[in-house]
């Protein structure tokens, strides 16, 4: 019998330390948004030192891979691979790097992690930086 599992407040709070912790060791300010499978707000992070659209670009992110559990760099790069980039007309949806599903070690999508701040390939280093930190967890 599969038990379904979820992203607990604790493991959200284990990925916005950790991808602040990486951000500081890169010099970055950041910020980090963690929602749940449905797209749920579950954790916020700003650092100091960010711009409007980081503040907004972050949970979109987020949402983009809860929406679609793969990561928004995949699905940029899938979108692109089809006639007129479909996903580019997708309200909410992000094609830039920096979003990342969560998954279990048995397969369960459970959330996902936003990161926005630097450049989409340093976000995207960040976000696995912290997901890296829980995986002992899922």
């Amino acid at each position: 019998m599969l038990v379904v599992k979820a992203l607990s407040l604790e493991m959200a709070k284990k990925i916005g330390d950790a991808a602040e912790a990486k951000a500081i060791e890169l010099n970055l300010k950041i910020v980090v948004a963690v929602m749940d499978a449905h797209g749920n707000l579950k954790y916020y992070r700003r650092m100091d030192g960010n711009s409007f659209i980081n503040v907004r670009m972050a949970p979109l992110k987020a949402n983009t891979s809860a929406s679609v559990p793969i990561s928004t760099k995949a699905l940029a790069e899938r979108s692109a691979c089809m006639p007129n980039n479909p996903y580019l007309g997708v309200p909410g949806i992000v094609l830039l790097e920096g979003g990342l599903p969560i998954i279990t070690k048995d397969g369960q999508h459970i959330g996902a992690i936003g990161i926005s701040g630097a450049t989409p390939d340093l976000d995207g280093v960040v976000a696995q930086a912290a997901l890296d930190a829980i995986h002992h967890d899922l």
